[in-house]
């Protein structure tokens, strides 16, 4: 039901359009009609607004929150291979407070309500644990949600309790219905907050940011990860009455006995549980000792690959980070490989870099642009211009006798529009599929109202040189900016009913300006019968005129189309431009022509993804660990400096 009334209300107002232009080209209509005609259209507008659907309750916003944060870790479990249970045997050191296993300990920060800090060297599992609270959180009775916020994205300027709510309404932007029952939900302890990578944030804010968790959060549970050398210092003693726990090293008879459970079939993972039970004091079983590098191992194995199990511990470290990424992307025989290990490595490295200039985990698809030349985006979008409004303008024209004029006219309201669209900010990607605008803004309206004008101008001169008298512009003028504004209302950004995702927000977005041009053919369709209609005694330029010799029908349906033409041309370029899908369609241009990123980019972060080479935390891709976007962004070792790995053997 939703779906058709917000239909109709997208219909409604171009509808409202067409009848007006019918009406003026029959003679006009009366005073009496045009304001029966405007009430109509805002009674069922606030009539639709009346009847929308109440905000949640913080208890409903708190049920929805847990199904989405579940169904989001399962995801990832079955990507990163963390088992609900039996997974990686991962063992704490609290002096006996707390429970010695990471999966009794999530246990138990569940049911206890309890705040902890989990300290534990580089990659010994403290972002999993916030994985596996969400998983076995449906085995304990009235327990809080975990969520998982990572503090390298926290802004100083926020508060921490006012961070966490736009955290999670950019994560889950359902929660943006009703502010005040977020907040409730916030303040009622109902969530378990995960503040993951107290080390990641800059020294010189550690302690502003201990402050904040002591005096916003201490009424709530959290958990607060860091490795052991960032916790430290005069900067923690705010935090002393909280329990704090270290993840111990895995030892070797631990790492053999899950790889044995889980790849035991696999030739090359059978030699590491070898070696790792002939010398469990060894090498390998001292870089194996983390979670990390037992996924790398693991995922390098299930490739076909064997991994380095000689050298020093350090020398096997690098080399599974190093031979991650080559051995997940290894060509299959008999299988699609869309990107080859070196151009796979050159893509990671881009965005790498680009990560590490932005000063974030979070890879946003639509934050992208920030990496073009600042001279790409009005370069593309004047030769995008000329390119489409060149050959239209020099087709209608041609009708009228006036080639050559239409072709540099074309070419002007190309390179003008262009520019004037690219100099607009970027809009924000749309969460969820177009629906009717409830609120209205002045910043919101003036915006709107300065693209129609961009939009229309045009439309306005090419009347303006073929008709006689200002009343025709005028007309087309008019009817052309009250579409662009219905279009504008009915298409503007809304919130979603469910948590993001890259692709989704990508494909809302486009499907936004896929609408606005659907939305200018209409309004053109309208302008063109209305000027086609008064054709024969509008016209100024009537010499050679071969449309003049055409009845009165054949000139109006030649309108019709010449204006939907135009008209989609002129709504779909102009609400492209600025859109969040207009300016990745420029970034992924731009780079795959630079052969630094690919075409089909999204698929590629899709496919790495799925590799276990990047995470997704809603809307945003991460790496699977800082080690990796540190490797892949210091590009392709020098020659010699990790020789292959020697064939596995059994001692």
């Amino acid at each position: 039901m939703r779906r058709v009334r917000t239909a109709v209300l997208v219909v409604l107002p171009l509808a409202f359009v067409l009848l007006a232009v019918v009406r003026l080209a029959v003679g006009g209509w009366s005073n009496v009609e045009a304001v029966i005609a405007a009430a109509a259209l805002v009674v069922a507008y606030v009539g639709t607004l009346r009847r929308a659907r109440p905000p949640d309750s913080a208890s409903d916003l708190a049920d929805r929150l847990s199904d989405e944060v579940m169904q989001a870790a399962r995801r990832e479990a079955g990507n990163r291979d963390v088992p609900h249970s039996r997974g990686i045997p991962v063992r704490c050191e609290s002096g006996g407070a707390l429970p010695a296993t990471v999966e009794d300990l999530a246990d138990h920060l569940l049911s206890r309500r309890q705040s902890v800090v989990v300290t534990g060297e580089r990659g010994s599992g403290k972002t999993t644990l916030g994985l596996l609270l969400a998983l076995r959180m449906p085995s304990v009775q009235h327990r809080p949600i975990p969520v998982t916020l990572p503090l390298s994205s926290w802004e100083p300027r926020l508060t921490l309790r006012a961070w966490v709510a736009l955290r999670l309404s950019a994560e889950y932007p359902f929660l943006r219905g009703d502010p005040l029952a977020l907040e409730r939900l916030i303040r009622s302890g109902s969530l378990l907050a995960v503040f993951d990578g107290f080390d990641e944030v800059p020294p010189a804010r550690r302690a502003e940011v201990i402050r904040a968790i002591d005096e916003d959060w201490s009424s709530s549970p959290y958990v607060l990860t860091s490795r052991v050398d960032a916790f430290t210092g005069p900067v923690t003693r705010r935090l002393d009455g909280t329990p704090v726990l270290r993840l111990l090293p895995v030892d070797a008879a631990g790492v053999a006995g899950y790889l044995e459970s889980r790849w035991g079939d696999v030739p090359e993972a059978a030699a590491l549980v070898a070696r790792l039970r002939a010398e469990p004091r060894g090498p390998l079983a001292e870089a194996l000792d983390t979670p990390l590098m037992i996924f790398l191992a693991a995922r390098i194995c299930e490739s076909g690959h064997t991994p380095r199990i000689d050298g020093t511990a350090e020398q096997i470290r690098k080399g599974l980070v190093a031979g991650f990424v080559p051995a997940v992307y290894r060509p299959e025989p008999e299988a699609d490989q869309p990107w080859t290990p070196e151009e796979a490595a050159r893509y990671l490295r881009t965005l790498a870099t680009f990560l590490r200039g932005r000063g974030t985990h979070d890879l946003a698809w639509w934050e992208l642009h920030h990496a073009l030349p600042r001279a790409v985006i009005p370069a593309f979008q004047t030769v995008l211009g000329m390119v489409i409004f060149g050959p239209l303008c020099t087709a209608v024209f041609a009708l009228f006798g006036l080639r050559a004029i239409g072709w540099w006219f074309g070419l002007a309201i190309g390179l003008a529009g262009g520019l004037a669209v690219s100099l607009a900010r970027q809009h924000h990607p749309r969460e969820a599929r177009p629906r009717l605008r409830k609120t209205l803004t002045r910043r919101y309206l003036l915006r709107r109202l300065g693209q129609g004008l961009v939009c229309v101008a045009p439309g306005m001169v090419i009347v303006l040189v073929l008709y006689d008298g200002v009343s025709y512009a005028l007309t087309e003028g008019a009817v052309f900016l009250l579409g662009f504004l219905a279009a504008s209302l009915a298409l503007a950004p809304a919130n979603a009913d469910k948590a993001g995702t890259p692709d989704g927000f990508l494909r809302n977005d486009r499907a936004a300006v896929l609408l606005a041009f659907a939305a200018g053919g209409l309004v053109g369709l309208a302008v063109g019968a209305y000027l086609g209609w008064w054709m024969e005694t509008g016209l100024r330029v009537r010499d050679q005129v071969w449309l003049l010799t055409l009845d009165r029908w054949e000139q109006t349906l030649i309108g019709c189309a010449s204006g939907a033409v135009l008209g989609a041309a002129g709504f779909g370029t102009t609400m492209m431009a600025p859109s969040a899908w207009g300016r990745f369609v420029n970034v992924r241009a731009w780079f795959a022509f630079r052969r630094v990123l690919p075409l089909r980019l999204m698929a590629f972060l899709r496919d790495a993804y799925e590799r276990g080479v990047l995470r997704r935390t809603g809307p945003y891709y991460q790496f699977r660990h800082e080690l990796l976007q540190d490797r892949a962004a210091a590009g392709p070792q020098p020659p010699g400096s990790a020789p292959p790995a020697p064939p596995a053997t059994t001692p």
